[in-house]
């Protein structure tokens, strides 16, 4: 499979609602702003939401927030994939993934991981996408500035990113430190089929959240069989070094 060809350059559009108490005890109703090209979106957050059983803090301020993918697997792209979170209070806002990352026809894009990357001190999101047959082809988001955002991640060019896949000979593998910074590896099998040439690319996640800084590079000749040992973001799981509540 050739990997390159899984995505193309794809742009995430953001709608986020913020709803404000007025000193009552009773929450507002939470709304989506939906854009006008999906119609469905506040539903389909709004009923993914209700169901989910995925609550961690997002936003920082100490409080589970409930987290989820959403997927309207009829609709046509790029409407067919969304990640939302409803805040402590009520509150909610999503953001539908790149085009080019959508779920395929039939697949729901769902929630993988929870990380807690660089020093923010709500998780990050990482959404499995349903967009590649035969790799886990997957999104990061983060809640900054009162709304939920697209973290652009350098493995694909548009910010996409492979946790899990590229078949035995060219594995890849996305996975943590406990310090939270991100690692991104591949491999390559030897002729011999006896080693793998790996490659780890190891990020920190700029201030601010959204971009990260230039990798630092490690290479390594293992054995077949010491591949997931040695480098664990191959087999995972591949959040629980940084994770603290489990999605």
């Amino acid at each position: 499979m050739r990997l390159g060809s899984l995505v193309s350059a794809g742009i995430g559009l953001v709608c986020l609602v913020a709803v404000s108490g007025c000193g009552t005890t009773v929450q507002p109703r939470a709304q989506v702003v939906g854009s006008p090209e999906c119609p469905r979106e506040q539903a389909v957050v709004r009923r993914a939401l209700a169901r989910s059983h995925v609550r961690v803090d997002v936003t920082g301020d100490g409080k589970p927030d409930t987290v989820a993918a959403a997927s309207d697997p009829g609709a046509a792209k790029p409407c067919r994939g969304f990640v939302g979170v409803r805040v402590d209070g009520g509150g909610i806002s999503s953001v539908h993934l790149i085009h080019a990352a959508v779920p395929i026809k039939g697949i729901r894009a769902r929630v993988v991981g929870v990380p807690h990357l660089g020093h923010r001190a709500g998780a990050d999101i990482v959404v499995d996408t349903g967009g590649a047959a035969d790799a886990m082809l997957a999104q990061l988001f983060t809640f900054s500035g009162g709304r939920l955002r697209a973290v652009h991640v350098p493995d694909q060019p548009d910010g996409s990113f492979i946790v899990e896949g590229g078949g035995v000979i060219y594995p890849r593998g996305a996975g943590c430190t406990a310090d939270g910074r991100l690692l991104l590896s591949q491999a390559a099998q030897t002729t011999d089929g006896k080693r793998f040439r790996v490659t780890r690319r190891t990020y920190e996640l700029r201030r601010g959240g959204l971009r990260f800084a230039s990798p630092v590079v490690e290479q390594a000749t293992v054995p077949v069989n010491r591949l997931g040992a040695r480098f664990p973001e191959f087999v995972g799981p591949h959040w629980t070094a940084c994770t603290s509540t489990p999605a």
